[in-house]
Protein backbone atom coordinates (compact mmCIF):
# COMPACT_ATOMS: atom_id res chain seq x y z
CA UNK A 1 0.00 0.00 0.00
CA UNK A 2 1.45 3.62 -1.09
CA UNK A 3 1.92 6.12 2.10
CA UNK A 4 -0.97 8.30 2.20
CA UNK A 5 -0.20 11.99 1.63
CA UNK A 6 0.44 14.42 4.02
CA UNK A 7 -3.18 16.81 4.29
CA UNK A 8 -2.93 20.60 3.62
CA UNK A 9 -3.29 20.94 6.96
CA UNK A 10 -0.07 19.72 8.55
CA UNK A 11 1.65 20.46 5.20
CA UNK A 12 1.54 24.14 5.75
CA UNK A 13 2.88 24.28 9.34
CA UNK A 14 5.86 22.62 8.50
CA UNK A 15 6.55 24.72 5.73
CA UNK A 16 6.30 27.86 7.44
CA UNK A 17 8.53 25.80 10.30
CA UNK A 18 11.05 25.33 7.12
CA UNK A 19 10.97 28.71 5.93
CA UNK A 20 11.08 30.22 9.83
CA UNK A 21 14.51 28.08 10.54
CA UNK A 22 15.98 28.65 7.09
CA UNK A 23 15.42 32.73 7.54
CA UNK A 24 17.01 32.26 11.19
CA UNK A 25 20.25 30.42 9.79
CA UNK A 26 20.46 33.16 7.35
CA UNK A 27 19.95 35.78 8.72
CA UNK A 28 22.77 34.38 11.68
CA UNK A 29 25.24 33.93 9.03
CA UNK A 30 24.73 37.06 7.06
CA UNK A 31 24.51 39.04 10.33
CA UNK A 32 27.68 37.76 11.60
CA UNK A 33 29.49 37.10 8.33
CA UNK A 34 29.73 41.24 7.99
CA UNK A 35 31.69 41.43 11.05
CA UNK A 36 34.55 39.20 9.75
CA UNK A 37 37.53 41.27 9.50
CA UNK A 38 35.56 44.79 10.17
CA UNK A 39 37.87 47.41 11.60
CA UNK A 40 37.02 47.84 15.52
CA UNK A 41 34.88 50.37 16.40
CA UNK A 42 36.05 53.22 18.37
CA UNK A 43 35.99 53.72 22.38
CA UNK A 44 33.34 56.57 23.13
CA UNK A 45 35.74 58.31 24.68
CA UNK A 46 38.06 58.68 21.30
CA UNK A 47 39.33 61.66 19.54
CA UNK A 48 36.60 63.02 16.71
CA UNK A 49 39.69 62.37 14.30
CA UNK A 50 39.29 58.46 15.25
CA UNK A 51 35.85 58.29 14.35
CA UNK A 52 36.67 59.99 11.28
CA UNK A 53 39.86 57.54 10.07
CA UNK A 54 37.37 54.65 11.07
CA UNK A 55 34.44 56.11 8.51
CA UNK A 56 37.07 56.39 6.18
CA UNK A 57 38.40 52.35 6.64
CA UNK A 58 37.21 50.50 3.83
CA UNK A 59 37.16 47.95 6.80
CA UNK A 60 33.47 48.85 8.23
CA UNK A 61 30.32 47.63 8.46
CA UNK A 62 28.90 50.89 6.67
CA UNK A 63 31.03 49.99 3.54
CA UNK A 64 29.20 49.36 0.42
CA UNK A 65 29.36 45.56 0.22
CA UNK A 66 29.01 45.06 3.58
CA UNK A 67 26.05 47.30 4.35
CA UNK A 68 24.18 45.44 1.40
CA UNK A 69 24.49 42.09 3.20
CA UNK A 70 23.96 43.54 6.54
CA UNK A 71 20.63 44.91 5.04
CA UNK A 72 19.76 41.27 3.24
CA UNK A 73 20.60 40.11 6.81
CA UNK A 74 17.82 42.14 8.44
CA UNK A 75 15.40 41.57 6.03
CA UNK A 76 15.95 37.76 5.88
CA UNK A 77 15.04 38.76 10.28
CA UNK A 78 11.97 39.80 9.47
CA UNK A 79 11.05 37.04 7.18
CA UNK A 80 12.18 35.05 10.59
CA UNK A 81 9.94 37.01 12.69
CA UNK A 82 6.91 37.09 10.47
CA UNK A 83 6.70 33.10 9.98
CA UNK A 84 7.96 32.31 14.00
CA UNK A 85 4.91 34.58 15.02
CA UNK A 86 2.46 33.26 12.39
CA UNK A 87 3.19 29.98 13.98
CA UNK A 88 2.95 31.50 17.58
CA UNK A 89 -0.45 33.03 16.64
CA UNK A 90 -2.04 29.69 16.08
CA UNK A 91 -0.24 28.35 19.25
CA UNK A 92 -1.29 31.55 21.34
CA UNK A 93 -5.20 31.40 19.95
CA UNK A 94 -7.08 34.40 20.06
CA UNK A 95 -6.83 37.19 21.22
CA UNK A 96 -3.24 36.83 19.84
CA UNK A 97 -1.87 40.22 21.35
CA UNK A 98 1.44 38.99 22.14
CA UNK A 99 2.46 36.99 19.21
CA UNK A 100 1.06 40.81 17.55
CA UNK A 101 3.24 42.60 19.44
CA UNK A 102 6.23 40.03 19.00
CA UNK A 103 5.62 41.34 15.10
CA UNK A 104 5.38 44.84 16.01
CA UNK A 105 8.60 44.64 17.71
CA UNK A 106 10.52 42.68 15.33
CA UNK A 107 9.75 44.96 12.66
CA UNK A 108 10.69 47.87 14.49
CA UNK A 109 14.17 46.79 15.59
CA UNK A 110 14.96 46.27 11.78
CA UNK A 111 13.89 49.73 11.49
CA UNK A 112 15.43 50.84 14.14
CA UNK A 113 19.23 49.80 12.96
CA UNK A 114 18.54 50.99 9.70
CA UNK A 115 17.81 54.06 10.61
CA UNK A 116 20.88 56.49 10.90
CA UNK A 117 23.37 57.99 8.23
CA UNK A 118 25.95 56.01 8.99
CA UNK A 119 26.50 54.64 5.51
CA UNK A 120 26.07 57.92 4.18
CA UNK A 121 28.73 59.23 6.37
CA UNK A 122 31.12 56.26 5.54
CA UNK A 123 30.12 57.56 1.27
CA UNK A 124 31.19 60.93 1.97
CA UNK A 125 34.37 60.11 4.75
CA UNK A 126 37.16 62.12 3.07
CA UNK A 127 34.91 65.30 2.57
CA UNK A 128 33.29 65.67 6.02
CA UNK A 129 34.30 67.01 9.52
CA UNK A 130 35.67 64.87 11.99
CA UNK A 131 33.32 66.15 14.61
CA UNK A 132 29.90 65.42 12.25
CA UNK A 133 31.70 61.22 11.79
CA UNK A 134 31.64 61.37 15.59
CA UNK A 135 28.20 62.71 15.85
CA UNK A 136 26.83 60.26 13.31
CA UNK A 137 28.99 57.27 15.49
CA UNK A 138 27.00 58.61 18.21
CA UNK A 139 23.89 58.63 16.63
CA UNK A 140 24.43 55.35 15.30
CA UNK A 141 25.23 53.81 18.58
CA UNK A 142 21.93 55.46 20.25
CA UNK A 143 19.56 54.29 17.57
CA UNK A 144 21.06 50.65 17.93
CA UNK A 145 20.44 50.93 21.99
CA UNK A 146 16.74 52.07 21.20
CA UNK A 147 16.90 48.92 18.57
CA UNK A 148 17.85 46.52 21.54
CA UNK A 149 14.71 47.57 23.82
CA UNK A 150 12.33 46.38 20.82
CA UNK A 151 14.60 43.37 20.28
CA UNK A 152 13.70 42.65 24.13
CA UNK A 153 10.45 43.04 23.25
CA UNK A 154 10.16 40.79 20.79
CA UNK A 155 12.25 37.88 22.48
CA UNK A 156 9.66 38.21 26.21
CA UNK A 157 6.62 38.16 23.79
CA UNK A 158 7.89 35.09 22.12
CA UNK A 159 8.99 33.55 25.35
CA UNK A 160 5.60 34.01 27.08
CA UNK A 161 3.66 32.02 24.50
CA UNK A 162 6.26 29.21 24.44
CA UNK A 163 6.26 28.81 27.86
CA UNK A 164 2.66 29.02 28.47
CA UNK A 165 1.87 26.37 25.17
CA UNK A 166 3.52 23.05 24.07
CA UNK A 167 5.09 25.07 20.63
CA UNK A 168 8.73 24.25 21.27
CA UNK A 169 10.48 23.20 24.50
CA UNK A 170 9.98 25.58 27.40
CA UNK A 171 13.24 25.97 28.29
CA UNK A 172 13.30 28.42 24.89
CA UNK A 173 10.96 30.32 26.15
CA UNK A 174 12.35 30.32 29.78
CA UNK A 175 15.83 31.47 27.97
CA UNK A 176 13.94 34.29 25.46
CA UNK A 177 12.01 36.19 28.79
CA UNK A 178 15.36 36.24 30.71
CA UNK A 179 16.95 37.27 27.36
CA UNK A 180 14.58 39.73 26.00
CA UNK A 181 14.29 41.50 29.94
CA UNK A 182 18.29 41.71 29.43
CA UNK A 183 18.33 43.55 26.29
CA UNK A 184 15.63 45.95 27.90
CA UNK A 185 18.09 46.89 30.77
CA UNK A 186 20.91 47.74 28.75
CA UNK A 187 18.89 50.92 27.13
CA UNK A 188 19.73 52.17 30.94
CA UNK A 189 23.38 52.81 30.33
CA UNK A 190 23.73 52.35 26.79
CA UNK A 191 27.15 52.71 25.99
CA UNK A 192 28.07 50.10 28.33
CA UNK A 193 29.49 46.88 26.84
CA UNK A 194 27.59 44.71 28.84
CA UNK A 195 24.86 44.61 26.26
CA UNK A 196 26.91 42.41 23.81
CA UNK A 197 26.16 39.29 26.64
CA UNK A 198 22.16 39.37 26.36
CA UNK A 199 22.64 40.69 22.44
CA UNK A 200 24.94 37.79 21.35
CA UNK A 201 22.38 35.40 23.61
CA UNK A 202 19.37 36.40 22.15
CA UNK A 203 21.08 34.94 18.43
CA UNK A 204 22.22 32.14 19.98
CA UNK A 205 18.54 31.48 20.92
CA UNK A 206 17.44 31.94 16.62
CA UNK A 207 19.85 29.78 16.09
CA UNK A 208 18.56 26.88 18.52
CA UNK A 209 14.77 27.45 17.45
CA UNK A 210 15.55 27.41 14.07
CA UNK A 211 17.66 24.12 14.18
CA UNK A 212 14.21 22.93 16.52
CA UNK A 213 11.60 23.61 13.51
CA UNK A 214 14.19 22.46 11.08
CA UNK A 215 14.99 19.17 13.19
CA UNK A 216 10.92 18.61 13.75
CA UNK A 217 10.23 18.85 10.04
CA UNK A 218 13.23 16.49 9.23
CA UNK A 219 11.34 14.46 11.11
CA UNK A 220 7.76 14.95 10.24
CA UNK A 221 6.47 16.01 13.86
CA UNK A 222 3.61 18.14 13.86
CA UNK A 223 3.50 19.78 16.88
CA UNK A 224 2.15 23.24 15.74
CA UNK A 225 -0.72 23.51 18.16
Amino acid sequence: MTETAQSPRHVAPQRLGTVTGVAGLVTIALVFGTLIGTREEPDFTAPAAEFLRHYQSTNTIAAPLRSFIFTVGLVSFVWFAGALTTMLRRAEGEPSWRSTVAMASGVLFVAAVMFGNEIAVTFRANDIDAQIAMYAFEEGQASFANARVALGSFAVCCGLIITSTRFLPRWLGWAAIAIGAGLVLTRISWTNPIWLLPYLTFWLWVLAVAVVLLLRNFRRVDQYV
